[in-house]
């Protein structure tokens, strides 16, 4: 695994770990992956599995600022986060849906204490930085914040 994600496993908790270890799986593929091509059908794949949620699909909850349309509904129920996600680009709705694999059911402080590293395992050929930093990142910043 990669310098930049190494973590000292003593450090993380057992509700944190399913988290981790989703996360780093994710990222060791992204790391073979090293070419945007084969990242692009990665991502694609994870998107294509995931169904779009035309109910989702509104004004309400689209993510601001972000070219390509993100779509976030969240809420708490018994102090865990339950969301939706969605997007019109197939690659964005592959990292979302790696965002459900790692936050669904999370307490809001579990997912503060786990921020999204992945993200930067993803070539910039494929995901743009705006769409990171104006659409992905908002959407973790709901998730962590409800």
């Amino acid at each position: 695994m990669d310098g930049r994600y190494q973590k000292d496993m003593h450090q993380i908790d057992m509700h944190e770990m399913d988290m981790f270890q989703a996360e780093a799986k994710h990222i060791d593929n992204l790391i073979q992956l090293q070419d945007p091509g084969s990242q692009c059908e990665y991502l694609l794949m994870l998107g294509m599995e995931k169904l779009p949620l035309d109910s989702l699909r509104g004004d309400r909850y689209r993510i601001g600022g972000c070219r390509t349309a993100i779509w976030v509904r969240a809420e708490k129920q018994d102090g865990r986060v339950h969301f939706s996600s969605d997007s019109d680009s197939l690659l964005v709705r592959g990292v979302l849906s790696i965002l459900e694999e790692l936050y669904q059911g999370r307490t809001p402080e579990a997912i503060k204490s786990h921020p999204m590293k992945f993200l930067d395992y993803i070539s910039d050929d494929v995901i743009y930085p705006e769409i990171k930093e104006n659409g992905l990142s908002k959407c973790y910043g709901i998730l962590a914040h409800m």
